[in-house]
């Protein structure tokens, strides 16, 4: 039973027409037409016997450049196939193992009776989802040169790829500085990092006249004092909700991936101006870049939002537990879905404790079809929300489907400049 399931049909359709042939023949005394039946008969036998004796040999090469790409991007490969040695085999059909969010399947044949040769396929696959993945292995079916019988085998060699969030490189921002809850406005640094990092902010009624940084006077235009003289470490918390009802849309078209990519720009930006960076999604503290390189922490923070999955919380409050200040002047930025009077307490406790704190907010309703938008009750709630947000110190920007991670983020330096 095992040979007969090597048999494509028509080695099952040739032994059974050959063995009427042969016995009509013989039946009718036309012996000549039983020699055909009996070929009939012998064709997918020796099919058999080729496909199942004849050893492959042959070895596998796969390269995959980048073998990282964001969402969307493509990644080029090349598989190498070598035979070195063995029979002559009539059709080798080729599919390589891919998985769906990465395109569809490559196949391709190689028709041949030569016993030693090279092959090397192009293709190209597409990251349509986020994610680690798995390329091969490559599956090989041999045929016999009559189609009668078939043998699949399947090489070992596999490649690992991961499908990053995109990063879009993000602006400084200059004019976003604002005054906190405390009433102090934010400080700015001056200078290099290290032990004479001077932190200054606008002179009030009453400060010594000694405190008075006169070069910062001079380049603001105002009066500005020192507030304090100690090494400037500044840190950041980004909070990613990641709460399945608070998004719509599906795949990259969807509020989520766009709040993913939102936090890996962020997270990436922060990183490369000097920040320690946590980041903390709706079930809490996700990932540090503390006591890692700037390099070991950019790759921690893009591998960490490529695993990222949307969750099932209700609430932010583990969220805003993981953003609690632990130094002054610690900035928070919160990349937020669909907002209700429930995530006001929360967000308050994350605000408080950090002089800076910035919020996208996503209209997540112009990211899916109308017939699967929230009820107009839901949209009011979320409106007074981000009203209350505001009136807490937060400085907000509301984010619709079709605007770009950048221009969100600039949208902070027009609401700075118009304070």
């Amino acid at each position: 039973m095992r040979l007969w399931r090597h048999l494509t049909l028509r080695g099952r359709v040739l032994p059974i027409c050959g063995i009427l042939l042969t016995v009509a023949s013989l039946g009718l005394g036309q012996r000549d037409m039983a020699w055909v039946g009996l070929l009939l008969i012998l064709l997918p036998v020796l099919g058999l016997l080729l496909v199942t004796s004849t050893r492959l040999r042959m070895s596998c090469v796969r390269e995959v450049e980048p073998s990282q790409c964001p969402l969307g991007e493509t990644m080029a490969v090349r598989t190498t196939l070598n035979r070195g040695q063995g029979m002559p085999i009539g059709v080798l059909r080729f599919e390589e193992t891919v998985p769906r969010a990465l395109g569809l399947r490559p196949r391709f044949s190689v028709h041949t009776l030569a016993r030693r040769w090279r092959r090397s396929i192009d293709y190209t696959l597409t990251g349509r989802a986020r994610g680690r993945y798995t390329v091969g292995p490559m599956l090989v079916r041999v045929c016999d040169p009559f189609g009668t019988a078939v043998s699949d085998h399947q090489f070992a060699a596999t490649n690992q790829v991961m499908v990053t969030p995109r990063v879009w490189p993000l602006q400084h921002l200059g004019k976003v500085a604002g005054t906190g809850r405390s009433g102090e406005t934010i400080p700015q640094q001056i200078g290099t990092q290290g032990q004479d990092d001077v932190l200054i902010r606008e002179y009030r009624q009453g400060d010594d006249l000694r405190r008075v940084h006169w070069r910062s006077s001079a380049h603001q235009g105002d009066l500005m004092v020192r507030r304090e003289e100690q090494s400037w470490d500044p840190a950041a918390t980004v909070l990613l909700d990641s709460r399945a009802e608070r998004h719509s849309g599906l795949g990259a078209q969807g509020s989520f991936e766009w709040s993913v990519s939102a936090a890996a720009s962020v997270c990436s930006h922060l990183l490369r101006s000097g920040y320690q960076v946590r980041l903390a999604d709706a079930s809490g503290p996700v990932m540090t870049s503390a006591e890692v390189d700037l390099g070991a922490a950019l790759e921690r923070s893009l591998t960490t939002l490529t695993d990222q999955r949307i969750g099932k919380e209700e609430d932010l409050v583990a969220a805003a537990r993981a953003c609690t200040g632990r130094q002054a002047g610690e900035t928070v930025v919160a990349i937020l879905g669909r907002l209700s009077q429930a995530d006001v307490l929360p967000l308050d406790v994350a605000r408080t404790g950090h002089t800076q704190a910035l919020a996208l907010v996503l209209d997540t309703d112009s990211f899916t079809a109308r017939r699967f938008r929230g009820t107009p009750e839901q949209a009011d709630e979320h409106d007074q929300v981000v009203d209350q947000l505001r009136g807490q110190g937060w400085s907000v920007v509301t984010v619709h489907h079709g605007d770009t991670v950048p221009a969100a983020w600039q949208g902070f330096e027009q609401i700075g400049a118009s304070r």
